[in-house]
């Protein structure tokens, strides 16, 4: 109720305030001027007075919940094991470091299942023949022997290692 009132006195105040310039720059104007000042004063006295109908029925003006636009269903959360593996590919990408202790031991997991799985091959014990369905390239990632280069040397970069995702899925 008082925020209304407020309202109606700051739009009074400005009104007049806005009147008693234009009267000042053009006094042969002044019953045009005033007139247009009635007329809006007209308007916030009735803009409030309907306003003040809604004590009566709060939920008038108010639109159904059919009418109003249907709001965006919210994005769902990445699972934790998706939001884990993100951050070991960011990771993974930054420094050899962490490419060696905690993306490459995800992709050894995954080579290894798929190789056992789809080739009967064991990753460890048959190197040759997984070197030769792996590639080269990611061969070199997940291979048993690897040694951890420098730690602070660049990590593997996102287009190598989506050709390495690639070859997986390939698998």
């Amino acid at each position: 109720m008082t925020g209304r009132l407020v309202r109606i006195g700051v739009g009074f105040t400005f009104l007049t305030t806005i009147l008693v310039a234009l009267v000042a720059v053009a006094p042969s104007r002044r019953s045009l001027l005033v007139g247009i000042y009635v007329l809006l004063l007209a308007a916030i006295a009735l803009g409030a007075l309907i306003s003040s109908f809604r004590i009566f029925e709060p939920q008038l003006g108010v639109r159904s919940p059919f009418e109003r636009t249907p709001e965006k269903p919210e994005e769902p959360a990445l699972p934790d094991e998706l939001d884990r593996i993100d951050r070991l590919v960011v990771l993974g990408g930054a420094n050899e470091f962490d490419l060696y202790y905690r993306l490459r031991p995800l992709l050894r997991q995954i080579a290894a299942e798929r190789l056992q799985n789809v080739y009967g091959v064991d990753l460890d014990r048959e190197p040759e023949r997984a070197r030769s369905l792996l590639g080269d390239g990611l061969w070199e990632v997940v291979r048993p022997d690897r040694q951890l280069g420098r730690r602070r040397g660049p990590g593997l970069p996102a287009a190598e290692l989506a050709g390495h995702v690639a070859t997986l899925e390939e698998l």
